[in-house]
């Protein structure tokens, strides 16, 4: 009787059964390597934001059924050699990279690091260094795979052929080695419809780690809401996402507001596209809706918006939708600087935007860069001069940095000199020039971007405008520190 009632039982659950005993599939291990920019002697840390990237891949990989574990390492404080006891605790057969040129070389000591544990484990890196240089990453022996372009299909298809044992020269874009040989396949298309992706799987990272230099709330919340950018700006990887825009659709993007808010309790929200505001139509459906159902959130765009693509209407209506800080890369205050780098804006179109702005009650911050095509001492002071004269709550400024797969870096490896081989000095706030070109000298490069941080921030018109400010105590904060970290520099 006992044992008829088991069968009954085992026949009745049969699915759940079957689950048991099948394999339990392919465990993944994503890992992002720590970038902590330490600023001056007290060691603060400016901004650590959620690998958006991966969470991406994770949600792909977790809709599919399979085992995905995301280790940020940033966010946690792990340095490269404690991989070893990461991989030990959660025993992967795959393990993937998100590889930016700072990290590349943290990124292949970890790779070789993994192999030395277990020459099983696959090895798998992809993001915009690997990119643009494949043949780099490859010719690494603790290097399996390298994914080109954007990774969520290419990723989930690699995974499965893992798992079958199958060939991988019908995946589309891939680089791996075959024997003696190095294979890449045909370039992956992009994905175009971005609403079918399902949203980051933020459960998956410590976001009470994620810090903020000007954040209004503690607890904030990341989202991307299109790739790519039409612009064609020669500093620019454009490799994984491409020069066309894909964007989600108003809609998609308040229900992953709406996600947040009901399971997370997020209230603040940083959009990190490239051009956020590329289709001026998109903003003002989503800015209506925002206002519509009275959703009482806060935004930002910090990652850089065009000049050209915004007006004051427009920038009023995303102050009533709850936007609170705008970011343009301004870049150059010499329009033929401008033209050279292909920039496609005017100076006085970022004049515009700026005084429109801080019309419409927005925070508004300013990128420039020093070290342009045709750049010499000259016209680096006039930006600084620019930036001065524009009425900026935040100014930002970098020397250029010629990374792999830009136009700017391949005309400088053929007229000019480039002395830093070590990807990993390859960080453009920390100002050190790894290039000469033209009249471009390194020792002027660094001078004039000490100088204009010190020209800029200590004007006594700029500190009496920031006292009388209304800000909030966690913006006093910030400014606080941002000005402490400023004197220590």
């Amino acid at each position: 009787m006992g044992i008829s009632f088991q069968l009954k039982t085992i026949l009745k659950h049969k699915k759940y059964f079957k689950a048991i005993l099948m394999k339990e599939g392919m465990r993944v291990l994503l890992v992002n390597a720590i970038f902590r920019r330490k600023l001056g002697e007290s060691k603060r840390i400016s901004t650590i934001l959620p690998p958006i990237g991966l969470a991406y891949l994770a949600a792909v990989l977790k809709k599919e059924g399979i085992k995905v574990t995301v280790l940020d390492m940033n966010a946690l404080n792990i340095e490269p050699k404690d991989i070893r006891k990461h991989i030990l605790k959660y025993n992967p057969e795959i393990v993937g990279f998100s590889v930016t040129t700072p990290v590349a070389p943290q990124v292949f000591e970890m790779a070789s690091i993994v192999k030395k544990i277990n020459h099983k484990i696959k090895t798998v890196v992809g993001g915009p260094h690997v990119t643009a240089l494949p043949e780099e990453a490859i010719k690494k022996d603790f290097i399996d795979f390298i994914v080109i372009g954007e990774g969520e299909t290419t990723f989930l298809e690699l995974i499965k052929n893992v798992e079958k044992g199958e060939q991988f020269e019908k995946i589309d874009g891939i680089m791996f080695r075959k024997g003696t040989r190095i294979v890449r396949t045909k370039e992956r298309e992009k994905i175009k419809n971005l609403d079918e992706l399902p949203f980051p799987a933020i459960e998956l990272l410590p976001m009470e780690r994620y810090v903020s230099a000007d954040s209004e709330y503690k607890k904030f919340a990341t989202i991307l809401t299109s790739r790519g950018c039409p612009a064609r700006c020669i500093y620019c990887n454009k490799l994984v996402f491409g020069n066309t825009c894909h964007m989600r659709s108003a809609k998609n993007i308040i229900k992953e507001i709406d996600s947040l808010k009901k399971n997370y309790g997020y209230k603040e929200f940083h959009i990190l596209d490239d051009l956020f505001t590329a289709n001026r139509q998109r903003v003002v459906d989503f800015c209506n809706i925002v206002i519509r159902r009275d959703m009482k959130i806060r935004w930002k765009c910090g990652n850089g918006v065009r000049v050209g693509t915004v007006d004051f209407g427009l920038l009023k209506l995303m102050k009533k939708a709850g936007c609170y800080s705008l970011s343009y890369g301004i870049e150059s205050g010499n329009q033929q600087i401008l033209n050279n780098m292909r920039k496609g804006q005017t100076l006085k179109q970022c004049r515009n935007a700026v005084k429109w702005t801080i019309r419409a009650g927005l925070t508004c911050v300013g990128f420039f860069m020093f070290g342009n095509l045709g750049e010499n001492e000259e016209t680096m002071r006039e930006t600084l001069e620019f930036a001065k004269s524009l009425d900026l709550d935040v100014a930002q400024f970098h020397i250029l940095v010629p990374y792999p797969g830009t136009i700017i870096r391949e005309i400088i490896e053929k007229e000019g000199k480039i002395f830093e081989n070590d990807w990993g000095e390859y960080d453009n706030l920390v100002g050190k020039a790894v290039f000469e070109h033209g009249e471009l000298k390194k020792e002027s490069m660094e001078k004039i971007h000490k100088d204009a941080y010190k020209e800029f921030y200590m004007r006594p018109s700029f500190i009496i405008k920031q006292i009388f400010k209304r800000r909030s105590l966690r913006q006093i904060k910030n400014r606080i520190n941002g000005f402490l970290t400023l004197i220590e520099y």
